[in-house]
């Protein structure tokens, strides 16, 4: 029983378990009280860092599809900096619009994991609906149609 005790958590020990949200995941109750997840609202959480080339292309895009105010969406953002005021500077340069949270000690980004940046998660009634990782060209068509299906 010692022997399967050991293999067991040596197993555990050095295993790369990733617990990153997936497609329908629930999100912790700690997160979905950061990000200000609203029941029945769809709320788009928007990964980036002053040092993504794509994110700065990607961020004006979102920011045009913050600006319409479309019904029952919410844009929060995640600035995954290390330093804030590198991230703050990123921020007020590309004149962005909408909710951001400066996660430096990286909390957030630990909980998503996501692949890469950009990185967009769909979260509605706090369970994750899409994700997409990666700058898109034309996002906010391609935003605007997914949110259609949700």
């Amino acid at each position: 029983m010692k022997k399967v005790i050991l293999v067991f958590l040596l197993l555990v020990v050095t295993s790369n378990v990733t617990f990153a949200y997936e497609v329908g995941d629930k999100i912790d109750d700690s997160v979905a009280t950061k990000i200000g997840s609203v029941t029945g609202k769809v709320t788009i959480v928007d990964f980036f860092a002053s040092w993504c080339a794509s994110c700065e292309k990607e961020l004006p895009l979102i920011n045009k599809i913050n600006a319409e105010k479309l019904d029952n969406v919410q844009i929060i953002g995640i600035d995954t900096d290390e330093e804030v005021s590198e991230g703050i500077a990123f921020q007020e340069r590309l004149k962005v619009n909408f909710k951001v949270i400066n996660d430096d000690k990286h909390i957030l980004v630990n909980k998503f994991s996501p692949y890469g940046m950009p990185a967009l998660y769909y979260i509605k009634d706090n369970k994750v609906q899409k994700i997409i990782f990666g700058a898109i060209d034309d996002i906010g068509k391609v935003i605007k149609k997914d949110l259609k299906g949700m």
